[in-house]
């Protein structure tokens, strides 16, 4: 019985050692995925300031003209595929149609 106790502990400890080293492996690995997105992101936020130079010398009345321009353009999009468009696409054809109708109804006349 001692032999088996022994033998158990043996595995045990040798199955422990390598759920360990596994662990060990899964956290270096994970560290340098984070060390890459961090080194990442913050390439991003460099690449971002450059964004901002256009706004060096600019009052703040100018660059919230310009942000209340690209605001109103957000505002005001419409998905495609949304109830708002489907109608407005279907105005647009109506439109499309009736001047083509009347243009028809020009050239007969014009004869």
């Amino acid at each position: 019985q001692e032999q088996i106790d022994a033998q158990v502990t043996r595995e045990l400890e040798e199955q422990q050692e390598k759920e360990d080293m596994r662990m060990n492996e899964q956290i270096s690995r994970d560290a340098e995925v984070a060390r890459i997105h961090a080194e990442e992101e913050l390439q991003g936020m460099i690449d971002s300031l450059d964004q901002f130079k256009d706004f060096k010398g600019m009052t703040f009345e100018e660059i919230k003209a310009k942000f209340g321009e690209v605001w109103k353009q957000v505002e005001d999009f419409i998905p495609m595929g949304s109830k708002e468009e489907t109608e407005r696409l279907k105005r647009k054809s109506l439109n499309l149609e009736n001047e083509q109708v009347k243009k028809q109804k020009s050239s007969e006349e014009a004869p």
